[in-house]
């Protein structure tokens, strides 16, 4: 004899059941890819992430190229001064760049702001798909700072402070000027992924005064024999030498700002919205890092 005590359950958890099946797996999965910022076009043959790739650099000095022809999204750099010239930006764009998905960089201020729009309310027209890099002060003040007419930001989480003043804690990646900009966050009116930074770089301060930069320095490169540790990111030259190419004097002082994956999972903790991809600053850096390690902290 059927049990309708259990066949009643079944009816009562089908609606149920259905619901999970059909909704269940609707949330999107995050994924990962990485900017490349190169001149050249040095990509592993077989990398199968999505790479956005810097092919223009627009700014007062030129328009710089850069020869990479593989499947990416193409990324213009265009200077915020350009919008401030009679420059055919449109013209450069459209004959440079052959693409269904589009991606600009550019660090507009109030001065530029109604052209720079303006200009991307042209290329929408040109583009199926146009997005553009967020600043965290264009994020926090957008009311003031205006909200590009795109499909999609991207939030910069690195170069937050000023590289120049020596007392600047870790200019790649400050999770406290983060968390002001932050703080009371509501909403912004654009849908948004995020940048997160896996570089690092050496600067050196010299009587008070940051003087230059080092690319792709770790803490661990710094032979303790040539550098005398001062603090978490200080470390001063003992004897004047050559190191990367760079010639340091004794007692110059390296800030060395770099980022780790736990400063990378608080950076992403701290994160008020939703985001479906975060796009690792840069490609060239892999070598110090383990791409399973990265897609975890998302």
């Amino acid at each position: 004899m059927p049990d309708f005590n259990i066949s009643n359950r079944i009816v009562k958890l089908f609606p149920l059941f259905l619901f999970l099946v059909l909704f269940g797996g609707c949330t999107k999965k995050k994924t990962i890819a990485f900017y490349y910022w190169k001149s050249d076009c040095r990509v592993e043959k077989n990398f199968k992430y999505p790479l956005y790739v810097k092919v223009l650099d627009i700014n007062k000095k030129g328009i710089f190229k850069t020869a990479c022809f593989r499947e990416h999204i193409p990324v213009v750099y265009i200077e915020n001064d350009i919008f401030k010239i009679d420059i055919d930006v449109d013209k450069i764009v459209k004959r440079e760049v052959k693409s269904e998905n589009i991606q600009f960089d550019c660090d507009w201020t109030l001065s530029t702001k109604e052209r720079y729009f303006s200009f991307l309310k042209r290329m929408k027209k040109i583009y199926k798909r146009v997005s553009v890099t967020i600043r965290l002060h264009q994020l926090k003040y957008f009311s003031r700072t205006g909200v590009p007419p795109v499909d999609e930001g991207v939030l910069m989480l690195y170069n937050m402070s000023d590289f120049k003043d020596p007392y600047t804690r870790n200019y790649v990646l400050d999770l406290k000027e983060t968390k002001k900009y932050f703080k009371n966050f509501k909403s912004y009116p654009l849908k948004l992924n995020v940048a997160l930074p896996i570089y690092s770089t050496a600067f050196v301060i010299r009587y008070g005064e940051v003087v230059g930069l080092i690319d792709d320095v770790r803490k661990k490169d710094l032979d303790s024999s040539f550098f005398e540790t001062l603090g978490k990111n200080r470390f001063r030259v003992m004897k004047t030498r050559y190191f990367k190419g760079k010639l340091l004097y004794e007692g110059d002082i390296l800030r060395v700002d770099e980022v780790d994956l736990n400063m990378l999972k608080e950076a992403v903790e701290t994160i008020p919205f939703t985001f479906d991809r975060v796009i690792f600053f840069r490609y060239g850096n892999l070598k110090n890092w383990n791409i399973e390690d990265l897609k975890k902290i998302i």
